[in-house]
């Protein structure tokens, strides 16, 4: 996604809008509590995390990012539905260092002409608790070697399906948990806020591009979502 088009991405004014869009249940609906059937959701993800190149030539690079995400949730008489909703990169802060024969390069934010993007796909109720699926959506690194570039995983949720580069992220979470689940909002006592931490290591030998290479992913997630119903 290009940068101009996450600054166009919504806040205060997209809630407001989403609100006012809200219609009242039709006649006969069916739902835990008629006097509570769609609720708003916040998400907040920050994130820290490095990466790593290690063969002939060297790159690392670390950053820093924050994400808010608004959007809603409707009970529409059998189960949950996320409403579309929008996200905004609310920081954003990188660096990358390489070292070659031609000497040491360093690069800042404003050289990463990509930035994350967040996608939040689905909810899923089971178990008792309603189950967020999302992704943050990574790109090539490192930036000064493309001939040798690799995919810098970022967050996700235990529910997402999406294995970017083959990769199943559940399998290197080292410690924490991210599995986004929240409490049913029908039995909910009004507003619920709940926060999520994982750390997030994979490093892995890319043999099929030269003898000792290596790459080296790690980063930690904080998820905060707030889920408020809707009168």
């Amino acid at each position: 996604m290009a940068r101009h088009a996450l600054a166009r991405a919504a806040g205060t004014g997209v809630l407001m809008l989403f609100i006012g869009a809200l219609l009242p249940a039709g006649p006969g609906r069916s739902s835990p509590d008629s006097s509570e059937t769609r609720w708003v959701v916040k998400m907040t993800l920050a994130v820290k995390g490095t990466y790593e190149l290690e063969s002939r030539s060297r790159a690392s690079g670390r950053y820093a990012m924050k994400i808010a995400w608004t959007g809603g949730l409707e009970w529409d008489g059998d189960d949950y539905i996320l409403l579309k909703g929008k996200g905004e990169l609310a920081e954003w802060a990188a660096e990358e260092s390489a070292t070659a024969p031609g000497g040491v390069r360093i690069l800042t934010t404003n050289d990463f002409d990509e930035i994350p993007e967040i996608n939040v796909a689905y909810v899923l109720m089971h178990g008792g608790g309603l189950h967020l699926s999302f992704i943050v959506r990574g790109f090539g690194v490192p930036l000064s070697f493309p001939n040798n570039q690799f995919y810098l995983h970022l967050p996700a949720s235990s529910e997402n399906e999406e294995r970017p580069d083959g990769v199943n992220y559940n399998l290197f979470v080292t410690s924490g948990s991210n599995a986004v689940v929240l409490d049913d909002p029908a039995l909910a006592a009004g507003t619920q806020e709940k926060t999520f931490r994982w750390t997030w290591v994979r490093r892995s030998a890319a043999t099929e591009k030269i003898r000792g290479f290596f790459e080296t992913n790690r980063h930690e997630a904080e998820v905060t979502v707030v889920v408020s119903p809707v009168k």
